[in-house]
């Protein structure tokens, strides 16, 4: 019986994500009737035709995998920074007062401005991940923070009476004890991530990327051929998130 319901809970969980795209779907495909103008929106069975067609191009894997590349250092990098920095912060408070307003200046800055900003500093490929790093770091620090507060400080006193390394402590009370909220916070910003770094690619025209690949069709007017790899942009921040999300059951039931 067990059994059974949990296979129900199974086919539930993936029928929602299924009526969620065919809704959104059926919107757009209304819209683009409405509109009657395929320069502008074209019918999403035209899109998908493009999308599909792009799994067949050399071009479209060597975009995916720049951009992932990007992705992916810019979220590690932010990630392992966002933690060093609010682990110190909780055990020196004075290194957390002084980060504190440099986070919000930074959590404020309008994304486009640091963009053209960093752009006279940096490569487009280094701007990009640089530009990642400074909107993903303040999500991750502030969100590490709360989960670091929110701790049972009875473990603490434990480990000052016993007289355990801090190091200990790090990685024995600290991680473990936000580790869920390590994983959650993560599966969103990897989201945030991409979308940052495919609109530094766009904004800087980084070749053989997927903003790259959005500029271009932008530039040639190309509407179709600019939503499609907008889905690859959306599918690859899905993928990632799904991905995350996984890792985190499989850690919560290690642990």
């Amino acid at each position: 019986m067990k059994k059974k319901n949990k296979t129900v809970r199974v086919i539930i969980n993936i029928c929602y994500p299924i009526l969620s795209l065919a809704i959104a779907l059926a919107v757009w495909a209304i819209a683009a009737k409405i509109k009657n103008n395929a320069l502008v929106l074209p019918m999403p069975d035209k899109v998908l035709t493009d999308f599909f067609a792009l799994f067949r191009t050399s071009d479209f894997y060597i975009a995916i995998f720049a951009s992932l590349g990007r992705i992916l250092l810019c979220f590690i990098i932010s990630l392992l920074s966002a933690l060093l920095f609010a682990i110190t912060g909780f055990y020196f408070k004075p290194f957390d007062k002084i980060v504190k307003p440099l986070i919000s200046l930074l959590r404020s800055a309008p994304t486009v401005a640091v963009i053209l900003i960093s752009y006279a500093f940096f490569t487009s490929n280094v701007m990009a991940v640089f530009v990642g790093f400074l909107i993903s770091f303040p999500v991750l620090y502030s969100t590490f923070v709360s989960g670091l507060e929110s701790l049972d400080k009875n473990f603490f006193v434990m480990a000052k009476t016993y007289k355990i390394p801090l190091i200990r402590q790090i990685f024995g009370i600290c991680i473990p004890q936000i580790s869920p909220i390590i994983f959650e916070c993560s599966a969103s910003t990897l989201s945030l991530t991409v979308k940052i770094i495919v609109s530094a690619e766009i904004i800087t025209c980084v070749a053989k990327s997927i903003g790259g690949m959005i500029q271009v069709a932008y530039a040639s007017f190309e509407i179709q051929y600019l939503l499609a790899w907008t889905l690859v942009a959306v599918l690859l921040s899905f993928i990632l998130e799904t991905v995350v999300r996984a890792t985190k059951k499989i850690f919560v039931r290690w642990e």
